[in-house]
Order: C-alpha cells, then structure tokens, then sequence
C-alpha cells in the first residue's frame, strides 16, 4: 500500500456492468457516443430512438426498456467503459450498421466536431471496424447532408 493510500484512504471504486443483450449493447454504445461531451439533448434521444426503431433486430421491442440501465452504467463507469464493454456484445455482421447510426446522430447538424471526430475514431478501434470502411461511412454521410 502506498503512503497517500494509507493516509487517505482507497476512494477507487471498482463498477461493473454487462449488457444483457445486443440490443441494450447498441444502446449503451449509441448513448456513450453522444454523451462524450456530457449533454444530450431530447432531440438527440428521440432521434436515436427513431433510428433503433426502424432496425429489424428491434422489432416488437421497447426500446425505451433498454434505455435506464445504459444511463446509469454510463454515470457509474463512463462512456468510454461504456462503449468497450458494449462493444464485445455486438455481433461482428451489426458493427459497421451501428456504426452509421451513431455517425448519423453525430453529424445531425452536417459537421463533424473535434470531440464527434474523437469519438469516430475510438469507435472505429472499439468495433474492430477496418478505417477505410469507417471513413467511406463518414464520408458518405457527409455528401448525403
């Protein structure tokens, strides 16, 4: 034990969390994706259901089910666990899918910010996503605006 934990003390506090199913993964990745800068308005939300709503793999599912556990996972852990433990949920066919989606609600106003290209990159890594295929999603996205 080193001298500043015998004086103060652990404060480490060690949280976990495990999605309980690919559903709730993509959520907690989406919501982790837009809560990188620590706000999230509504119409990002609803956007974000609207788009969930409209994959097959959500079908006859409440999508707003999923939605608490992943909001309170990301306070207790931070969206970048976040991200890396939902990750290893989605199956390797869904990545570049998901992907598209969270660039979607990233780049709603037709620009891609420092901290939304910050996040582009971490994802490309976290999802095992091949750059050239990432970058081909963004710029696609961006000459559709």
């Amino acid at each position: 034990m080193g001298i500043l934990s015998k004086l103060f003390g652990s404060k480490t506090v060690t949280e976990s969390y495990e999605p309980k199913s690919e559903q709730e993964a993509w959520i907690g990745i989406m919501y982790a994706s837009m809560h990188i800068d620590e706000h999230i308005s509504d119409h990002e939300l609803q956007e974000m259901f609207n788009l969930l709503e409209k994959q097959s793999m959500f079908k006859n599912k409440h999508v707003a089910e999923y939605y608490q556990p992943v909001m309170l996972a990301d306070r207790k852990i931070g969206s970048y666990n976040l991200i890396d433990i939902c990750a290893a949920r989605i199956a390797d066919n869904h990545k570049a899918l998901l992907f598209e989606l969270i660039m979607k609600l990233l780049l709603v106003d037709g620009k891609l910010k420092p901290k939304e290209k910050e996040i582009a990159e971490y994802l490309t890594k976290a999802l095992h996503l091949e750059f050239d295929v990432a970058k081909q999603i963004v710029d696609d996205l961006l000459i559709a605006e």
